[in-house]
């Protein structure tokens, strides 16, 4: 048996990588996921975002590749660009090793950070300015709280351990909020964080910036901030679900006619039906068609096949399952037109 006949016998059977996985997801489920992110990004971007982070991160190649887009997809619909793909810090997206108790996969983490909760807070329109600022010792540093509230902060020139963290925020109408944490309150919230005490963790490498975070995100709930801000800070340092969105649509009658939901007395049993067969995306069935008319056209050799794939592509590719399901169109488009034209 030749090369490419083996190939497309045991397609369905080769493990992906988890690049390959990712253009799978994103191919079959993209009209779902536009639903949930808009126009923000598009699957090529959404691609090369992942391979752009788990080349950062290459941890999160062990994580679910529904996890990881979860995150993504969590990010743009919150305008949040993650930190592994810009460095600016809004947010994260970091393996921890928690598993899914039904897969067993390890899955990725999004944390919000400091300069994304700042983002989330000005979005309402009602608040004019809003930060937060680190204390250490030798600052000079007094609050009060009640009906003459205030706070004084002088930091000094060689500033040392931290002491506070403290946000205020300046209303437009001319009202505003401020909330103080002390070191011990800091390191309790740290250690409820999933990322605490791991190798990978932006408690590790961005200890103040994610105090100034958890002290935003302590005073959302006292803040005129969106719904939407509400929420994200309160699903931060978890995994998104966007399960629903990942799983395979129904499938339709021929004649789209309405599907009978009625439950009805279990009749005798008929003749025993053939078992059916696993469920081929789109994107494997046109791969095993195209190796299927390069067998028929006499090529049986993977690579001599992708040759002439890369001349009508423009584009080198080591397998067929490197393919888009654009690129397969775009090969099976001609090779239909060249048995047409006896070529």
């Amino acid at each position: 048996m030749g090369q490419l006949a083996t190939q497309a016998q045991n397609a369905q059977m080769q493990p992906m990588n988890p690049q390959q996985n990712m253009k799978s997801l994103l191919e079959r489920s993209w009209p779902r996921i536009a639903a949930v992110i808009g126009n923000n990004l598009s699957p090529q971007r959404l691609y090369q975002m992942y391979v752009s982070t788990i080349n950062r991160e290459p941890q999160l190649a062990n994580c679910s590749v529904e996890s990881v887009l979860s995150c993504f997809m969590k990010c743009a619909a919150l305008g949040l660009e993650p930190s592994n793909v810009d460095g600016l810090g809004r947010a994260y997206i970091l393996p921890y090793g928690n598993k899914n108790y039904r897969t067993g996969q390890k899955e990725a983490t999004l944390i919000i950070g400091y300069k994304g909760m700042i983002d989330l807070a000005r979005r309402s329109g009602q608040i004019r300015d809003i930060s937060a600022r680190a204390v250490h010792e030798c600052d000079e540093f007094t609050y009060s709280y009640g009906l003459n509230e205030d706070l004084r902060h002088v930091p000094c020139a060689k500033p040392g351990k931290l002491t506070h963290v403290y946000m205020i925020a300046n209303f437009k109408d001319g009202g505003h909020y401020f909330q103080v944490m002390n070191a011990d309150e800091i390191e309790a919230a740290a250690k409820r964080s999933p990322s605490y005490g791991k190798a990978v963790s932006p408690w590790k490498s961005d200890y103040e910036a994610m105090a100034k975070k958890t002290v935003i995100r302590r005073a959302f709930p006292y803040l005129p901030v969106s719904v939407e801000a509400r929420d994200a800070a309160a699903s931060d340092d978890q995994t998104p679900d966007y399960s629903d969105v990942f799983r395979p649509l129904p499938t339709v009658t021929a004649d789209d006619s309405p599907v009978d939901a009625s439950v009805d007395e279990p009749e005798e049993p008929e003749q025993s039906q053939p078992e059916a067969q696993p469920e081929v995306s789109p994107v494997e069935a046109k791969r095993a068609e195209a190796i299927a008319r390069f067998q028929r056209l006499g090529v049986t050799d993977e690579q001599e096949a992708l040759q002439t794939v890369a001349k009508i592509t423009g584009m080198a590719s080591e397998s067929f399952a490197d393919l888009s399901e654009a690129e397969l169109d775009k090969v099976l488009g001609e090779l239909k037109a060249s048995v047409k034209e006896g070529k």
